[in-house]
């Protein structure tokens, strides 16, 4: 059992000293002026600012996101619609005949031209190209060569292969790059990507 410091002394030799509630109130008080000012902390290690955090999202999931959405409002609406129908009793969308997509017939369907070449609109500005790059290769495929086009907001990208720039207009046209939809174009060969 440790021996109980004898009175009118520190309780630890190697503690700092109490501060006031005054004290601790002002050093608060500073500490949030300085963030709101965006000053760093004194004696604060500086964090590299190195890259871009960039994220994308397919068109998919940004068509499943405004269902919910869509579903979530329709559900808030729909003990209205019902009371607001004197008539009778209004259908929901959950009792509507399904509408499929009618698929054609092999015959009649169109052979798509394989284009190397892509552009993206509406694109969020500052994002540099190497950041670009890093995140289409990863979901789409190598990128040959291409540039952003900030003051536009437009990106040109050449594939490797048709089947990745095809890939990037499949799952990412109505898509989103940080939060901001984006469309994507297919290009012809003969249409240049550079500026």
């Amino acid at each position: 059992m440790a021996a109980a410091a004898p009175k009118g002394s520190p309780a630890g030799a190697g503690e700092a000293p109490k501060k006031s509630a005054a004290e601790i109130l002002a050093a608060f008080r500073n500490r949030v002026d300085r963030k709101i000012a965006g000053e760093p902390e004194p004696g604060a290690k500086e964090e590299a600012q190195e890259g871009q955090t960039l994220y994308l999202t397919t068109s998919a999931a940004v068509q499943k996101r405004r269902e919910v959405e869509d579903q979530a409002r329709h559900d808030r609406h729909a003990g209205k619609d019902f009371e607001a129908n004197g008539r009778g009793k209004k259908r929901s969308t959950d009792e509507l005949p399904s509408q499929r997509k009618r698929e054609r017939p092999a015959h009649l369907t169109v052979r798509i031209a394989r284009k190397k070449k892509a552009k993206i609109s509406n694109m969020p500005p500052g994002i540099e190209f190497k950041y670009l790059q890093e995140l289409l290769e990863k979901a789409c495929g190598p990128i040959t060569e291409g540039y952003v086009n900030d003051s536009k907001h437009v990106a040109y990208l050449r594939f490797e292969q048709a089947e990745d720039a095809q890939t990037l207009y499949d799952d990412f046209n109505g898509g989103e790059i940080s939060g901001k939809p984006i469309e994507v174009e297919l290009l012809s060969d003969s249409e240049s990507i550079r500026p």
